[in-house]
């Protein structure tokens, strides 16, 4: 008798518990049936493994990120749950993602513009610190000398950086010379040598002044100019000169790749034409002589993408 009481006790509490396994089991279906398949997509970059979530639609959140010698930049660290099982449908996946390695290679800047070095530091994950400033009348203005840390160096991620800059040369002031009634080349070469530069150089009709001498200039004889200023020009035309008033144009082509296209179009009063068209190197300083006509608008290409445009 009690041997029997014992088995219904026993058959009693196994269906009880069959029961509430299905019933778990129905609620599970209820609410997603089968569930669906979770990837693994530790050590893939995030984009990718976004993409293997969502194609299965599952939701996800981005718990943190940490610093990882092992797995690259903006990559999957740990995933939770761990994939390669199935979860229930609607349940969001926790990532963790990869800052990178925390220690960084200083990168190569000596020779680039300022702004571009500073765009190549902070893509390392480092920070522009001072940038120090020093005169030298061999480099342009702005153009990287030194990097501290050196280049190659491994630091930590987010540590500083110290960026020596050229001035340019130190400012210089002179006394404007004499060019009335100097030839035109020997006037110009004698601008360049005590560090001015060359403006707009006009050709214009004076009867009784020999071709190609200089009839006026501008600054004024004896006015005070400083290093690197323009200076313009008129020039004698004579019977058998250029006809028309002349300009130079100046551009200096910027660091980078080695061999660029150049092209030059000139735009005077609706009229388009290109004065050049070549190619140019990096670092290349272009100098052209080109005919103005009321006004005349310069416009540089570099392959093809619109860099600057002068009036002349």
């Amino acid at each position: 008798m009690i041997r029997t009481l014992f088995r219904g006790i026993v058959w009693t509490v196994f269906l009880v518990a069959l029961g509430g396994v299905a019933g778990l089991g129905a609620i599970y279906v209820s609410r997603g049936g089968e569930g669906v398949a979770l990837p693994r997509v530790v050590g893939r970059d995030i984009v990718r493994g976004l993409e293997m979530l969502s194609e299965r639609g599952i939701p996800l959140e981005v718990s943190g990120w940490v610093f990882s010698d092992e797995v690259p930049q903006n990559h999957i660290v740990s995933q939770l749950p761990a994939g390669g099982g199935r979860i229930r449908r609607g349940r969001t996946v926790s990532l963790v993602i990869s800052r990178g390695a925390r220690d960084v290679a200083v990168p190569a800047v000596v020779g680039e513009d300022l702004s571009r070095a500073e765009t190549l530091v902070r893509l390392r994950g480092l920070r522009v610190g001072p940038v120090e400033r020093v005169f030298d009348p061999a480099r342009r203005v702005d153009e990287v000398l030194g990097v501290w840390p050196p280049k190659g160096k491994n630091v930590r991620r987010g540590d500083q950086v110290v960026l020596l800059v050229s001035q340019g040369p130190r400012e210089r002031a002179y006394a404007m010379p004499a060019l009335i009634g100097e030839g035109i080349n020997t006037a110009l070469d004698r601008v360049r040598q005590v560090g001015l530069t060359v403006g707009r150089v006009r050709y214009v009709d004076r009867e009784g002044t020999k071709r190609g001498t200089i009839v006026a200039q501008i600054p004024q004889v004896g006015q005070r100019v400083l290093a690197g200023q323009r200076v313009h020009a008129d020039v004698a035309r004579g019977s058998q000169a250029l006809v028309g008033n002349f300009s130079v144009l100046r551009y200096r082509v910027p660091p980078g790749r080695p061999r660029r296209r150049l092209r030059v179009e000139l735009d005077s009063e609706g009229e388009k034409k290109n004065a050049l068209d070549r190619e140019v190197r990096a670092g290349e300083e272009i100098h052209l002589m080109i005919s103005v006509k009321g006004k005349t608008w310069a416009r540089i290409y570099l392959d093809d993408e619109l860099i600057e445009e002068q009036d002349h």
